[in-house]
């Protein structure tokens, strides 16, 4: 992981105080970000827009989790998923909340798949 402070078109980038930022949010630094301080202009790109929504105050940080809990069931991206499994059980969430994020989103998958799914058959059977 790349801790230094980089010059990057004339803007200094730093390193350091963006993986401190990250890990107070997360309460560690997940895999993304440590794989993308190699290529700092990278980093800060990324970090700059995920900074944005996580001090955006319209939602509580609890309930954005939930989303990103939903969202990653949905996309089937376990690592995540288990990220933010993680930072909602940091925020308070209970197993129950945690289980209903995963069903809420696993079910969006299921409803798209469908909806898809009976168009096509629909036009198919010509009803």
């Amino acid at each position: 992981m790349n801790t230094e402070t980089t010059q990057s078109n004339d803007q200094e980038i730093n390193v350091e105080e963006i993986m401190e930022k990250i890990n107070s949010y997360f309460g560690f630094v997940p895999k993304i970000f440590q794989v993308l301080s190699e290529n700092p202009p990278a980093l800060k790109v990324y970090f700059d827009k995920v900074e944005v929504m996580m001090v955006d105050e319209s939602l509580p940080p609890l309930t954005k989790e939930f989303i990103s809990i939903g969202a990653a069931a949905a996309l089937g991206s376990p690592h995540c998923l288990n990220t933010h499994l993680e930072v909602a059980r940091e925020f308070g969430a209970t197993n129950e909340q945690l289980l209903l994020a995963i069903i809420l989103g696993a079910s969006i998958t299921e409803t798209t798949a469908l909806s898809r799914s009976l168009r096509v058959y629909d036009q198919f059977t010509g009803e």
